[in-house]
Order: C-alpha cells, then structure tokens, then sequence
C-alpha cells in the first residue's frame, strides 16, 4: 500500500501541470469543438467511511493523471475539464484507494468514501476535533515553543482577545473579553484544573511546558465545558504518545536577565520494542528567578522557585485506550514588600508617587522572605476509550486532585506557620458518549456526543479571617449534535447542572457579614447557639444552551455565529469572603444568598484564509443578568470605604448582583508579500458597563494593538529555519473607569517594542534551535491598569530571554 501510494505521489508531482489539459487528444487541437468539450468541471469530496471526517491530502487522479490533492475541508474542485469517459482513483497512504469509472458531462459532484487501512491499534484517547462555532485560536508549534519557560498567561498574551489580570510581577490570570477566574475555565488534558482560583492573586498551578498545545475558545461555551464558561475556555493539551517503537526527547535551557535566573524543561516519550501496545511519558522542569527590577528600581521581594514533574502511560488495547496520568506543581513566589497600606490617607498619597516608599532599599536578589505565597497541586487521573460497535465511542475520566496554599504574612519574629492555608480536594468524573457522524445524504452528516459529569468537592481553611471549611456535590447532564453538509454547519447543545453546597462560618465572621448587610440575620435558618459555626447551605440548578452555525462561503471565506444561554452558580468566595490576604490588601466580603448569574451572548466571526492573506474578525456581546460583581464598596459620601485591620488599613471590597454588559471586537490579519517575509496585525477592544448604577465596570482591559514581522531564511551555513522578528504593542489609555470603584487614575497609555532571532542546527543526531528574544527591549517604564500592581509601583524593566532547545526522536511519531 505504502509502496502504490508513493507511486501515486511521483505521478502527481510529474503530471500536476497537466491537469487542465486530462482527456485531451495528444495532437492537442485548439478547434472550438474540443474548448467546449473541455469546459466540464468535477466536484470531488473525501470522507472517512467510519467517522464521515474530511480527509485531508488524499492525491486525485484522472485517467490515471495527478489532479490535484484535498484541503483541509477533504475537497478538491476541478475546472476545465474535458467531457468523456473518466477513471477517478482517490488514494491517501492510511485509507484504502477509491475509484470510479464515470461519464462527465457538465458538471459532476462526487463523494468517496475510504475505508482506513487495519492498524494494531484503532482506538485512541484524544477524538478528532470538531470546528468551535466560536473565535478559537490555537497557540502550538514553532508559536509555543518561543514562549517556553513563561507562564501561561504570558504564553497567550499574543492571542487577540486575550490579556492579563496581575497582582504582581509572578501572579498573572488570563483574561478573555474582559472575564477571567471563575468564569474562563481552564482544562489540562481534558480535565477541569480546580484551584483557588478566584483571587486575581491564585495565579493557575499550570507549568504550560507540558503543553503540546493551547487552545483559546472566546466566546461562551457552556454547554460542553459547564455554566462558568461565560468569558471563554483554555484548553491545554499535551503531545500525543509515540504509537510505534522507540525514543524521543525535548529539552528546553532558558535564560532570563530580569529577574536573574533561569529554566529546565526536559520531556522524553519512548515505546518498548518489546512492549509495543504500551506508551510513556515523563517530563519535568524547574524555574529558580531573581527578583524583578523596573528601568528606576527593584521591586523586593518578587522571586520565584518553582518545579514540576509528571508521568503517562498508555495501553493501546484492540478495542479500547488506557491512560494513567500523574502531575505535581510546587511554587513559591515572593509578593513585593511594596504591598503595605499603613492607613488610607498613607495610600492616596503613595499614588502620585514616582516610586515605593523606601525603594532605594529594595534589591534584586534569589531570597523570598515574608510575604510569601507556598502552592502545590498534584492531580492523578484515569482515562478510558472504548469503541463500541461501528459508530459509538466511549470515554471515561476520574481525576482527583489537590492543591494546597500557605501564604506566609509579615508577623513577629516568632511565628513560623502561615496565616492562610488553604486545602482542597477534588473528585471528578466525566462519561463521554460520542457517536460518529451519521450519513444523512451525499454531503450532509450528523454527528454528536452526551455525558455526565460528576463532582465531590472538600475545601478546609485555617488561619486569619478570609473564607471558610466548605464542602461541594454536584452533577450535570448535557447533549450536543452537529449537522453538518459540504458548505455549512449547525450545531446545538443543551446542558443542567446541579449544585449542592455548605459552609461552617465562624461566629465572627457572621457577625460582620450581618452587620455589613451582605447577610440578612436569618439566611442561614435558626442559630443553634451563639457561639458555634453557623453552617451555611446552598444548592444551585443552572442551565446553559448554545445554538450555533458555520457557512464556508468560498473556499477561502467562512462565516460563524453562535447563540448561548448560562446561568452560574457563584463561587465560594463569592458567597463567604470575609477578610484580607497579604498579595491582594483589600477586605474582601462575599455575598452568602447571592443567586446564579445568566448570561446572554452572541458572537459573529469571519474568517478569510488565501493563499497570501488571511485573518479573522470577531465581534461579541454579553448581558449578565445578577452579575456577581466585586468591587471597592462607597460610604454615604460616594468615597471608597477602608477598614482598619490589624496588618494596616485596606479598601473594602464586596460582591453584589448588577446587570452588566460586555461587549467589544478582535482580530487579526496576516499578510505574505514575499515566501519568507509575513506581516500581521491583530486588535481587541472590550467595553463593560455596571448598567444597575449607569457606570463602568473595573479591570476590565484597555485597547490593545499589535503589529509583527517576521524574516526566514531556509538555510545558511549549517543553520536551517533562520528568522528575525520585531513586534511593537500598543495599549491605550483606559478611559471608561470610576474613578471611586478603581481608587485610582488609569494609568497613561505605553508603547512596548520586542525582537528576537533564532535558527536550527543538527547536531549528534538531534535537532538544535538557538533563540534570543527581547521585550520591552526599549526599557519603557509603564504601569497596568488590570494589575493591582499599578496602585504601588511600574511594571518590570526590558527582559532577555536566551533558549536552547535540542530534540531527539528515533520513531515515526504520528502526530
């Protein structure tokens, strides 16, 4: 087979130029008669026989001449074609051939079906990927692997759309439209990642060096990830296992010169000869920084020590995959000494500061000393994939995960423990049925999946006021189907979910949530006494709906649209904050009787992909009906109220239900004047307004433009895959702000310039690819205005980062 399909490929290659002239008489006669004969066209479309998927590079021959090969969509469209008796052979190298003797007249549509060539193994975990109905953009390749030993909010930072949340130089949260935390999930492998991941301090326990890729879905996606994906999904994937005996590595030495220090990234897969149905893998890394510095001074205290480690394996069996997978993440990271409130006239007054308080004191050294965050996250997860009959697979998931967070204050020489620890524990399970598309017609299919999902959740907290001990049960159903044709695709989805959730609140803590009136005296039912815990239930039932389409207007155009419904339950911090935390020095208050939020949304997308040009735009809006906002809390006189605590003074922040709207646009567009020259440009513009109080939301993300360009050169000297970069950001000053809500002016508008190179070499068997990247390269001194940041000091000064990657791999790995 392999042998015939190379055969077919030389064919094409040596025929190709040919194809416009395929029946044509050898004396090639230009009379008017054979120009009309020679006006037919064929329409030909390649299928999966099992699954109805599209295959892509499948080689078209006519009467024995190469025609063509099919896109990504498995089509290919012929034109000029002469009339007649016509052999159609379709051949791709893991399908076995098709061919149709036919009478051509006019114009002719056909559909093959190809049934895939018997392999070892036919079941693998990962399905294949549908469209998204929404903007989805997919960070992978040559694009992930310059942003190695960065984290993951930093490795999306160039994805249109998308932006950080920061309350320090190490703590960042990716936020999508505006929405970030509670409401953009992020799943690793599959599996949910659960974490405090409420504060815009928590930044997610994810080492995005296990990632093959990342994907970004913007726009809600309730129905498949759950009610909480109202802002978007990320979605981090690792590679796939080697499926065929032998060994491959990845090695990844990164250098940074602010803050000093670097990372190890190693991952090695490998399959044993004599164990063929059984693949592994292992992988690790390790990051160890210096404290940041801005263009005027050190921001103390603002180091890192991180690592992580994981391990796979897969059993490939005839009918079913096995997966067994264990990772764990550990870090500490220092928060700047320059987060101290002493009293509210003290913190005003800082702001028209040019820098901290004392910060001719502060240095870029390795220690972390008191405040400090400790974070670890380990997860254990099982998977199953079985085919059941011709046309249903089924996919099992348990995950059980727990992340454990210490942070460690400023206190009296003789406390060594930490004044917040945080513990949660985590079950999850998901049951996946999928069936494979359903032949409707000769290009019209019906494909779609349902599942359970199930959760045990167990939170215990112990130290200063903040949340309290909670515990969680919950399920959900839901159901998608995709109808999908040769130019077009509908899909609907339907999702409920139910929420079961109680809290032991200290009597302390319910008495100042009382008396701040965020509780009614009696929300909780009858006191038992007036000192025990008072416990706190509550149960939730969400729905979510979405209905979307997708019209391929030409083979280059293509048009979305998506329509959803959610409704989210609030989070635990939502409902029972009650205190401060040393990264993020504001009195959180949650709401205990706060209802679900209910999202609204819509999104329109279009996308152009020639051969030269491409790019996509994508406008959206979002109503949020009880949005559960948190945000600085006004006294009678319409000023921020600060509370007087033990550790200094902090503004009051509290949870309430608004209705708000966002609404905004992205994009980006890519352009290839020349083979080794490409220029792109890409923009996202969010708006958010409070429309309960006619005002603007807070840390919703300013204006951001971005142009690149990038040069490569195949090959000089030893070096292959040459390229030099330079990119130029823009974000606009935010002028839709409250002024009270955001204690703060904006801050002005910055310009960031970067610019990198890098090459490949081979070199004792491996691949080895140098790259030398620098931002900020201009040393800009800027501040954010979605980074708590901002109120104390700038953003860090001009960063260098040197890599070396060296790949190994003796097996042909199937991608």
């Amino acid at each position: 087979m392999r042998a015939r399909f190379a055969l077919l490929a030389c064919l094409l290659f040596l025929w190709g130029p040919r194809t416009q002239a395929l029946g044509q008489e050898s004396n090639k006669a230009s009379s008017s008669e054979n120009i009309a004969r020679c006006a037919s066209a064929l329409d030909v479309h390649v299928v999966d026989a099992i699954t109805h998927m599209p295959i892509e590079g499948a080689f078209l021959m006519l009467n024995q001449v190469g025609a063509g090969t099919t896109g990504d969509e498995g089509h290919v469209a012929l034109e000029n074609v002469c009339a007649g008796n016509i052999e159609v052979l379709v051949a791709h190298e893991r399908y076995q051939e098709g061919y149709r003797l036919i009478e051509l007249k006019g114009v002719a549509v056909l559909e093959f079906e190809l049934q895939p060539v018997v392999e070892t193994f036919v079941v693998e975990v990962k399905a294949v990927e549908s469209k998204d109905m929404r903007s989805r953009s997919v960070v992978s390749g040559e694009a992930l692997e310059k942003k190695r030993g960065q984290a993951l909010s930093e490795t999306l930072s160039d994805v249109p759309g998308v932006s950080q949340v920061r309350s320090g130089t190490g703590n960042a949260k990716p936020m999508i439209r505006g929405h970030f935390g509670r409401r953009v999930p992020l799943l690793v492998d599959g599996v949910r990642h659960r974490s405090q991941d409420w504060g815009v301090d928590h930044a997610p326990e994810i080492d995005p060096a296990i990632a093959d890729r990342i994907a970004v879905v913007r726009g809600a996606s309730g129905v498949r990830y759950g009610s909480d994906a109202i802002g978007g999904v990320i979605l981090v994937e690792p590679p796939r296992m080697l499926n065929k005996p032998g060994f491959a590595s990845e090695n990844h030495v990164v250098g940074y010169t602010n803050g000093l220090g670097g990372s190890l990234i190693s991952r090695v897969q490998g399959v044993l000869a004599s164990l063929p149905r059984l693949a592994f893998q292992v992988e690790g890394s390790a990051k160890r920084l210096q404290s940041a510095a801005t263009p005027d001074y050190a921001l103390d205290n603002t180091g890192m020590a991180e690592w992580s480690a994981g391990v796979s394996v897969v059993y490939r069996a005839d009918r079913g995959t096995y997966q067994l997978t264990y990772r764990h993440f550990e870090t500490k990271l220092g928060v700047c000494l320059c987060y101290r409130i002493e009293s509210a006239d003290a913190f005003f007054a800082q702001l028209g500061r040019q820098r901290p308080l004392n910060a001719e004191l502060y240095r870029s050294d390795f220690e972390i000393e008191r405040p400090y965050q400790a974070v670890s996250h380990e997860l254990v997860m099982g998977r199953a994939a079985w085919g059941i009959g011709p046309m249903v697979n089924l996919t099992a998931t348990y995950a059980m995960q727990y992340d454990d967070r210490q942070e460690f204050d400023v206190v009296r020489q003789s406390t060594t423990g930490p004044q917040f620890s945080f513990r949660l524990w985590t079950h999850d399970i998901d049951l996946a049925l999928e069936h494979n598309p359903i032949h409707l017609g000769e290009h019209l299919h019906l494909s779609g999946s349902a599942g359970v999902v199930g959760m045990l959740q167990s939170h215990t907290y112990a130290g200063l006021p903040l949340v309290p001990t909670h515990s969680a049960k919950g399920g959900g159903v839901f159901a998608i189907e995709r109808l999908w044709g040769h130019k077009y695709e509908i899909e609907a989805g339907l999702r409920y979910d139910y929420l079961n959730r109680d809290a032991l609140i200290v009597r302390r803590d319910f008495s100042r949530l009382v008396r701040s009136e965020q509780l009614m005296p009696g929300a909780c039912g009858a006191l038992a006494s007036t000192v025990d815990p008072v416990r706190c239930g509550s149960t939730f039932h969400t729905f979510s709906a979405s209905l979307g389409g997708l019209l391929n207007v030409t083979n280059q155009w293509a048009i979305k649209l998506d329509l959803s419904m959610a409704s989210r339950p609030p989070n635990p911090d939502e409902q029972y904050m009650n205190g401060s935390a040393p990264s993020f020095p504001v009195l959180g208050l949650g709401k205990p009787d706060a209802r679900p939020e209910t999202s609204y949304s819509s999104s329109a997308t279009i996308t152009y992909a020639g051969d030269r040009v491409s790019g996509e735009a994508s406008g959206f809006g979002n109503f949020i009906s009880d949005y559960l906002y948190f945000a600085p809390a006004l006294g009678a006189d319409g000023k921020p109220i600060f509370d007087v605590l033990v550790r200094g003074a902090s503004p009051r922040f509290v949870t309430r239900g608004v209705d708000a709207a966002f609404y905004g646009a992205d994009g980006t567009a890519s352009v290839l004047p020349a083979p080794w020259l490409d220029l792109s440009a890409q923009a996202s513009l969010v708006r958010a307004r409070n429309l309960t109080d006619g005002g603007y939301l807070v840390l919703v993300p300013s204006d951001r433009f971005r142009v690149s360009v990038v040069a490569t050169k195949a090959q000089f000297s030893v070096f292959q895959k040459l390229y030099a970069s330079a990119a130029g950001s823009y974000t606009a000053r935010q002028t839709r702000f409250d002024l009270n809500a955001d204690l703060a002016d904006a801050p002005d508008s910055y310009f960031l310039a970067e610019a990198a190179l890098g090459a490949q070499t081979q070199m004792a068997g491996q691949t080895v690819k140098i790259a030398l990247h620098g931002a900020n390269i201009l040393g800009r001194r800027y501040r954010e205005y979605a980074s708590v940041l901002r109120y104390f000091a700038d953003q860090p000064d001009r960063q260098i980062t040197l890599r070396i990657t060296m790949i190994y791999n003796s097996s042909n790995k199937t991608q």
